[in-house]
């Protein structure tokens, strides 16, 4: 629909002066003040001021792994500054990509992030022209030559139609919640589970590059059978170590001290690793305050395609005793998380598109947890850009967990 400008002169969204473009030093701290004063949460504004600086120069982030953009009138005199119309960030991010009966190609691909429009400026269409010329620009963006993007993601906080409208298709977004778990029933309740053993920064290295391996096997023995083409981001160190500097930021900011553990690992007697990597998010509210599992890996499970885990993991965990060594060992992990939880305030751990297994891992903490489909906030959209594939349908986003959000 088209809006009529008020008497601020201000152009229309279809008007061919528009453009989307990348800020100046101080066009990009003039976004993070407007969109500060919404995201900020428990920061102060100058607090949330360095954070962003701080995100911005992480190994995920350096050298061109963050683009900052915004759309703006280009008819503007050179004399006068210029307004932001709207603005985003976008994320360099190493993918995966798994054609039927093909092998996995290592790709380029982009998160968006950050999407903000000045509240004043809102009903006026200029978020919605800024998103489809960026999914253009996206095309392209630091491909090598004659190589086009496979496909972008993003994050929706406003539901599903915005950005479905603009080319950004909602997928599969559910989680579990479990509570925190008390020092006292750590042990009373739950002495049948295994040792987990805490896994701090310097463990994730040698533990990431095995999931990436992983990843890469089961992608590529599915394709041998599937239909679907599947899409995956790499769960590299980097990707872990950008949320892992923001948590710490917002530690050392609100709390005075720094999280140490990073996760947790048991090893079966079969020889098999399972572990989690996770994050603490602090809310505006310590009622916000959530730990997030970043990632959940079985060496198993991951080392199989998905299809033989969802039809045969269930089964196999009430009826062979190595299964359910699995499920207790996944159980012991999510325990930890549980007990960290409580240590830092965290009103419950939750975990985005759980597999079975760890769906039966959680229900062996809490019966009564349930699979929740989020309608509203992080709704994980993708955008395609083979106008013959359908996400859904012939795309399937695989590892689908937190440790992708931007």
């Amino acid at each position: 629909m088209t809006v009529t400008p008020s008497s601020d002169n201000l152009p229309l969204s279809t008007s061919g002066s528009l453009t989307l473009t990348h800020p100046t030093e101080a066009e990009r701290r003039a976004t993070w003040l407007l969109n500060g004063q919404s995201w900020r949460g428990a920061l102060s504004l100058p607090a949330y001021l360095r954070r962003e600086e701080f995100l911005g120069n992480q190994s995920l982030t350096r050298n061109g792994g963050l683009s900052f953009w915004i759309l703006v009138d280009n008819s503007t005199p050179p004399s006068t500054p210029r307004r932001i119309l709207a603005s985003c960030e976008t994320f360099r991010k190493k993918a995966l990509i798994a054609k039927p009966g093909r092998r996995v190609e290592e790709v380029v691909s982009h998160g968006v992030g950050s999407v903000f429009c000045d509240p004043q400026l809102r009903g006026r269409g200029f978020a919605g022209r800024m998103m489809r010329e960026l999914g253009q620009r996206l095309d392209t963006w630091q491909q090598e030559a004659e190589t086009t993007t496979d496909f972008t993601v993003l994050f929706s906080d406003i539901g599903k139609k915005f950005y479905a409208k603009c080319g950004w298709h909602p997928c599969p977004s559910s989680h579990i919640a479990l509570s925190p778990l008390s020092g006292e029933n750590r042990d009373s309740k739950y002495g049948h589970l295994p040792v987990a053993e805490a896994l701090y920064a310097d463990d994730l290295a040698e533990l990431c590059d095995v999931d990436e391996t992983l990843l890469k096997a089961s992608m590529e023995k599915r394709s041998s059978h599937s239909s679907k083409t599947q899409i995956a981001f790499i769960p590299d160190l980097q990707s872990h170590m950008w949320q892992h500097a923001r948590e710490e930021f917002a530690s050392k900011e609100l709390l005075g001290r720094l999280p140490d553990l990073k996760g947790a690992i048991v090893t079966t007697g079969q020889g098999k690793r399972v572990w989690c990597i996770w994050t603490r998010i602090f809310g505006d509210t310590e009622a916000e305050n959530i730990l997030y599992i970043l990632r959940m890996v079985n060496e198993r499970e991951n080392g199989s395609s998905n299809d033989d885990a969802i039809a045969h993991i269930e089964q196999m965990a009430t009826q062979n005793s190595f299964s359910r060594e699995l499920v207790l060992a996944t159980a012991s992990i999510l325990n930890v998380a549980r007990h960290e939880a409580t240590k830092w305030n965290m009103q419950s751990v939750r975990m985005w598109n759980p597999s079975p297994l760890s769906m039966l891992a959680a229900q062996e903490l809490e019966p009564s947890v349930q699979l929740i489909d989020r309608e509203e906030e992080s709704i994980a959209s993708l955008r395609w850009y083979n106008d013959t594939l359908k996400v859904g349908d012939d795309v399937e986003w695989v590892a689908n967990e937190k440790f992708g959000w931007c």
